[in-house]
């Protein structure tokens, strides 16, 4: 569990760096390995929590040009608010959802941690490149990764008159 101690905490800054396994968070995709690390600042101002940072975590992903694997780190920057309300707590508690219409988490006083597992799952996931290409292939055009192939562009006659246009 990726939790931070605010039990006791004064107002103001600190940094925090968080470790734990892959294996320790539910419901997180195959594609991770090895340990999430998550670094960042937590600030107190009376009643509530900001908490901003990087978690970071190794992945296996599968190059959607070569279709080679390759191992990639993903980066995932978050920026949560969280604020201690006993009254909407318990309403939201009956829902089932903490969060309120501008985002901020509501936690209860008593609360000794802020559980920060379930919205650094879903950044990380959501951090996961739609296109996955490999280091090797950044960058580089298919005629550079295949010459064999002779791939050229074919243009459509209709606009061969629009090339001529000069800006």
């Amino acid at each position: 569990m990726l939790k931070i101690r605010i039990h006791g905490i004064k107002d103001g800054e600190s940094d925090f760096i968080l470790e734990d396994k892959v294996s320790n968070l539910r419901d997180l995709p195959v594609e991770f390995f090895g340990n999430i690390t998550v670094e960042g600042k937590l600030t107190k101002i009376g009643k509530r929590y900001t908490v901003v940072g990087v978690a970071k975590c190794k992945t296996n992903l599968i190059c959607d040009i070569s279709l080679e694997e390759y191992q990639d780190e993903i980066n995932a920057r978050f920026d949560y608010s969280f604020i201690v309300n006993n009254e909407l707590y318990a309403i939201l508690k009956e829902k089932g959802e903490f969060e309120n219409e501008n985002g901020e988490i509501i936690i209860h006083e008593d609360d000794q941690f802020l559980d920060l597992s379930e919205e650094l799952r879903q950044e990380l996931i959501l951090n996961i490149p739609m296109k996955k290409v490999a280091p090797q292939f950044r960058g580089k055009d298919l005629n550079d990764i295949y010459p064999d192939l002779g791939i050229e562009e074919e243009s459509d006659p209709r606009w061969s008159e629009l090339k001529k246009l000069k800006f």
